[in-house]
């Protein structure tokens, strides 16, 4: 698997109306846009063949911090969506992407997730996240 791979995942399995932007133009926008029933956001994927053997480095940006800490300070909703293999997939609040940057512990990695599972997602899964990317 991979980045694009996972894309593909996400968008045939989370139950939301989502969007793939590439833009060039202004850094650190995350790659989804999504929206549902009136509630929208942004949502950075990133993908890691494998668990890492010592820090998790999931390959965020400075550009993709400062990103998401103006865009939360201004109450919108952003996340980070992590896929390690086919072993672990979790759901991070923009607000950790600083944290995320300065390559956490595995033990501090999972405890900053707001939702983490680890092996394959089910339906009931996908639909675990979408409640989460569209709570109030």
């Amino acid at each position: 698997m991979s980045e694009k791979n996972f894309w593909t995942l996400v968008r045939n399995s989370l139950p939301l109306k989502m969007y793939r932007v590439e833009n060039k133009v202004m850094k650190g926008m995350p790659d989804v846009h999504y929206v549902k029933s009136g509630h929208s956001g942004w949502v950075e994927l990133k993908y890691l063949k494998q668990w890492p053997k010592s820090r998790v480095n999931i390959g965020i940006k400075t550009t993709q911090c400062i990103w998401h800490k103006e865009y939360r300070e201004e109450q919108g909703k952003c996340w980070v969506l992590v896929r390690i293999g086919r072993d672990f997939t979790a759901l991070f609040d923009g607000n950790y992407s600083e944290a995320l940057f300065k390559r956490p512990s595995r033990k501090d990695f999972i405890s900053m997730a707001l939702w983490y599972k680890r092996g394959n997602l089910t339906k009931e899964d996908w639909n675990q996240i979408k409640e989460l990317l569209c709570q109030a």
